[in-house]
């Protein structure tokens, strides 16, 4: 009887230390749900929008994906003329007006108001469209949460035009000056890990590979080079590269949007992992 006593008092202590331990795994459980918030589907359409902020298409534009560096880039950080570099590619934007300016004889620019545009080939006119600002940087402000300073009075838009502030109107053309990127001499991809939402922010997990020739590397910007992920390039079968490969061989970066007074989600910044 007393064996049955002891055995029964072992059962009940042991039940007792397991549910002490189940509470404990549901209490981080739940802690952890609420530090990384409630899951959304990452192709949802504000997901993709937010993740479209920074895109392929901006490659030889705005300095590339300044948003996948080896670290940590914040939108404070980044310079203005990047930003509405790209505010201005994905704004729909319509011209209100085109204008021809007349070069000079001596050099083929033609200078007024403080703003210099080269001429188009074989011809002694330089021709410019004419944008509202406010569609502008309307976006700019969705895309980052505040507005472009006064001091921002030109923009280069790719590496042959340039837009400059006269009236409170963009005036574009091509630049007196060329500038050369990178972009067109790499590919990249990038494919959506998950999404979650805490309070007013988003944040987006994603998987990233640069490609040059057939090395891979781990970021846009001060890359270092990702050798397994190139090796298994190096074997590929027609060097078609698809979603599984991305997560297989991608670096993991995570970017935190944040909701604004207006109810847009604007980029805070972007980490790798």
């Amino acid at each position: 009887m007393a064996k049955n006593k002891e055995e029964k008092k072992e059962n009940d202590t042991f039940l007792i230390f397991l549910i002490i331990i189940l509470v404990i795994i549901a209490l981080i459980l739940l802690a952890f749900k609420i530090i990384s918030g409630k899951s959304i589907d990452p192709e949802s359409k504000i997901v993709t929008s937010l993740h479209n902020y920074f895109s392929t298409e901006d490659l030889g534009n705005c300095e590339g994906l300044f948003s996948y560096t080896d670290g940590v880039v914040e939108s404070k950080d980044v310079k203005e003329e990047n930003k509405i570099c790209l505010a201005y590619h994905k704004a729909d934007i319509e011209k209100v007006d085109d204008k021809t300016y007349k070069a000079k004889e001596k050099d083929g620019l033609c200078e007024t108001d403080g703003m210099t545009f080269k001429t188009e080939e074989g011809t002694k006119e330089c021709q410019v469209s004419i944008y509202p600002r406010e569609e502008v940087e309307k976006l700019y402000v969705e895309m980052f949460g505040d507005s472009v300073s006064d001091d921002l009075k030109s923009f280069k838009i790719d590496g042959s035009h340039i837009c400059f502030l006269k009236d409170n109107q963009y005036y574009c053309g091509l630049s007196d000056e060329v500038t050369y990127t990178v972009g067109s001499n790499i590919s990249v991809y990038r494919g959506i890990k998950k999404a979650n939402q805490k309070k007013d922010e988003i944040i987006i997990y994603d998987y990233f590979i640069k490609l040059i020739g057939e090395k891979c590397y781990t970021s846009y910007v001060n890359g270092k080079e990702n050798t397994s992920c190139s090796n298994a390039y190096s074997n590929l079968d027609a060097k078609k590269i698809d979603f599984a490969f991305i997560k297989k061989y991608g670096t993991i970066f995570k970017h935190t949007y944040k909701k604004g007074n207006d109810d847009n989600y604007y980029w805070i910044k972007s980490e790798k992992i």
